[in-house]
């Protein structure tokens, strides 16, 4: 299309106006039912991990034994050089001792991926770096030092196998500790409170690289002595139910609520480790390794309620749940794990009851998500001052085209002269698949030339994912209009 610009007024070329503004109006409301407004929260990240990640972690790589199980993940801390029959989630060591030179760490990592592109799904970076156990070796964690390993290790993944995922490290639950340790609260110089941690992950993730160096976020929901359904934050006289301090499987909620806080709710979980564990002989209670450990264990039968209990909820009631890894496969028959008191060997499940259980479990593809669609994407009019008053229903069409119910809120942001109005009600839940038509009455009077905006907001929940969509509104008041040239065809 091309256009002149010759000066008429509206006297002197009436006709011609309106049938120019016709044209405009038709294209404008023609370019508007072509978008589509899906709200950026509500649908998970393109990083989404479908169908759900059923994984183990593994001493010996007892793949015929996954297979039984219906798993189809494997958690490993080796490269495997070859196609695994599995999914493959690597665990690459991240912690104080590369600080001293995180170029060469970033080599490291880029020559691992470079070496197991193909062969590896996904990348864990370090391993619950909010504890010294695992963060150098004595070395109090900082979130600061592991985010900028993480952040070097995730652009050296995606350099050399741009479809990747990387995980951050599990975080260890902690509780909520009391203490302040060199400005860090939540700190008592040997570990920190994972959802403090996490926070200063985030605000330092942000600072190196404007935004997560992460797909996944990863974090490890061990049950204690809870129940797999115990709510969070919750305590109770009754062990089953003891949630205090997070302690239990659904403590997750808690960490999935960070990452919606600081705008991340499109990003997925990987429970990259958790587990219930179950009576060891009656001396290795003794054992200083044990010692404070009592109190989480629960009997064989109950580990397998639980393991079951927890993919079942979270395959139900989290579509920001990617995977979950149980801790552990068959570390109780790892030839090289000789010591009988070894904590490991007692969170494993082959030769107990959960083996079986977990075999039998359905698999299922994860929680459904409702997903909201906008029909048109914006609204743009056109008229002259002496049009006025302009009085016009548009209708919106809302949709639902995810996989679960779809609660939804409308509100209308508008300026001084502009009026936007809605009947009630303002809210409602869609089915999936289901779809309702919203009269935005839209209205202006007595106003000089100019544009005119307004928006009509759509807040959505599903299934704890929330999420926002905007229709804005535009409407332009011209005095004239420049002559313009329609297209035209001629049909041979």
């Amino acid at each position: 299309m091309e256009g002149k610009h010759k000066s008429k007024s509206w006297s002197q070329g009436k006709l011609w106006l309106v049938l120019a503004l016709a044209f405009i109006f038709s294209l404008l409301l023609l370019h508007n039912l072509r978008r589509t407004a899906v709200s950026a929260q509500t649908a998970l990240a393109q990083t989404a991990v479908s169908p759900f990640a059923y994984g183990a972690n593994v001493a010996e790589w007892d793949i015929a034994k996954l297979n039984e199980m219906g798993f189809n993940w494997i958690k490993v801390f080796s490269g495997p050089g070859n196609r695994l029959p599995l999914n493959v989630l690597l665990r690459v060591e991240a912690n104080a001792s590369h600080l001293g030179d995180v170029n060469g760490f970033g080599n490291s990592v880029q020559s691992l991926a470079q070496s197991q592109k193909g062969f590896v799904e996904a990348y864990e970076i370090g391993n619950e770096p909010n504890l010294d156990a695992s963060y150098g070796w004595g070395v109090s964690p900082n979130a600061a030092d592991y985010a900028t390993l993480l952040c070097e290790a995730y652009g050296r993944i995606k350099t050399v196998d741009p479809n990747a995922l990387v995980v951050s490290a599990g975080l260890a639950p902690t509780g909520r500790v009391p203490e302040t340790w060199n400005g860090h609260a939540g700190h008592n110089g040997l570990f920190q409170d994972e959802r403090i941690f996490m926070q200063e992950m985030l605000d330092a993730m942000q600072s190196l690289n404007g935004g997560p160096c992460f797909d996944l976020l990863g974090y490890h929901p061990y049950g204690y002595s809870a129940d797999f359904d115990a709510a969070p934050d919750v305590g109770s006289a009754d062990p089953t139910q003891d949630c205090a301090n997070g302690f239990c499987f659904r403590g997750v909620e808690k960490i999935y609520a960070i990452l919606q806080a600081n705008g991340l709710g499109d990003r997925q979980i990987f429970a990259t480790e958790f587990g219930w564990i179950v009576q060891p002989p009656d001396e290795c209670l003794s054992s200083g390794s044990w010692a404070g450990r009592a109190w989480q264990i629960v009997s064989e039968q109950k580990q397998a309620d639980n393991l079951v209990g927890a993919y079942e909820y979270a395959t139900t009631n989290y579509p920001w749940m990617g995977g979950m890894f149980i801790f552990n496969l068959n570390f109780n028959v790892a030839p090289w794990i000789t010591d009988p008191c070894e904590q490991m060997r007692y969170y494993s499940v082959v030769n107990r009851p959960a083996e079986a259980a977990l075999a039998a479990m359905p698999k299922v593809a994860g929680a459904g998500v409702g997903e909201l669609s906008v029909m048109p994407g914006s609204v743009t009019a056109v008229y002259t001052p002496t049009q006025q008053p302009i009085a016009k229903t548009i209708s919106v069409t809302l949709k639902n085209e995810g996989t679960a119910p779809l609660v939804y809120t409308l509100t209308l942001q508008t300026d001084a002269a502009l009026m936007l109005a809605l009947p009630a009600p303002l809210e409602g839940t869609l089915a999936p698949g289901e779809e309702t038509a919203v009269p935005l009455q839209i209205s202006l009077d007595g106003q000089p030339t100019g544009s005119y905006t307004g928006a009509l907001q759509i807040d959505t929940a599903s299934n704890s994912v929330v999420g926002s969509s905007s229709v804005p509104v535009t409407v332009h008041l011209w005095d004239e209009i420049g002559e313009t040239l329609l297209p035209f065809a001629i049909r041979p």
